[in-house]
């Protein structure tokens, strides 16, 4: 070998875990599903709570609603982590491919984050779905344990009727009492909702320990309080029992499943409604 000849270049070591290198692609286009599920499921975690005029009342007294809900959030929360674990371990296949001193360190780290976030979505999945077997095993306890919960029975001794009430008189209207203000409202001749779409009654207290009935409304009966509840905003919703009007508020918000009646004057009275509804009377 003479002096004019060139010493030949030495190949710069290559990363022991280049391969992985390849699956950068792949992890990105995860990463993106990832980041999708999460504003998806927090999208929809949003729109379940704004299907309910009371969501609250939702998330303490019923087991499906809070399912409903609960699964959204559950599903955001593990998106989210997964999305963030799966980000750490794209930064470390980086560092890989620009073969770094500390790669190899930041690749087994990222890699025990990735499988403990991927061990507690699998947790999160098995505890939900133990959930969800739960309340689809029992669906006639989808109110609250503790509360006096009654189904529905097709001939009630006591009839709970509401109408799209006016404030002043019309053609074809008749004029009302409310029990407790005694004020005047005008009823037309047919209500829109009656026992018949009723699934369930639940005797509680509300915040000012007085007591209240809590009604769930079948499939039929909330499609018809949702678009009545949106045609006559600002309106009264009159609410007789037995003929009686008990309560006439105004609808502020477009309704949903669960309506809550107040201005029941006695718990027992609350339990009969709730039981003749029921046809437990």
């Amino acid at each position: 070998m003479t002096d004019q000849e060139q010493t030949p270049a030495i190949p710069e070591p290559v990363h022991i875990l280049a391969p992985l290198v390849r699956s950068l692609p792949a992890a990105y286009l995860v990463f993106m599903l990832l980041v999708g599920g999460f504003a998806l499921s927090t999208l929809l975690f949003l729109v379940q709570l704004r299907m309910e005029v009371e969501p609250f009342i939702l998330l303490t007294d019923s087991r499906s609603g809070r399912l409903a809900v609960y699964s959204h959030l559950a599903r955001a929360c593990a998106c989210l982590l997964l999305a963030f674990a799966l980000q750490r371990y794209i930064a470390s296949l980086r560092r890989i491919r620009h073969n770094t001193p500390d790669a190899l360190d930041r690749f087994f780290k990222a890699s025990r984050f990735l499988w403990r976030a991927l061990f507690l979505c699998a947790l999160l999945v098995i505890g939900m779905g133990l959930w969800a077997f739960d309340v689809r095993r029992d669906p006639a306890a989808d109110f609250a344990v503790g509360q006096e919960i009654y189904s529905s029975n097709p001939e009630p001794k006591v009839q709970v009727e509401f109408y799209l009430a006016e404030t002043r008189p019309g053609k074809g209207l008749e004029e009302r009492l409310v029990r407790k203000s005694g004020e005047s409202i005008w009823l037309p001749v047919q209500p829109i909702l009656s026992n018949e779409h009723f699934l369930q009654a639940q005797v509680g207290l509300d915040s000012d320990q007085t007591p209240v009935v809590t009604m769930k409304l079948n499939e039929e009966g909330t499609a018809i309080i949702r678009q009545a509840s949106r045609e006559h905003r600002d309106n009264p919703l009159a609410i007789l029992v037995d003929g009686e009007v008990i309560m006439a508020p105004n609808i502020a918000a477009p309704m949903g499943s669960e309506i809550m009646i107040t201005g029941i004057k006695t718990t027992e009275e609350a339990q009969r409604i709730a039981r003749s509804i029921s046809g437990n009377e």
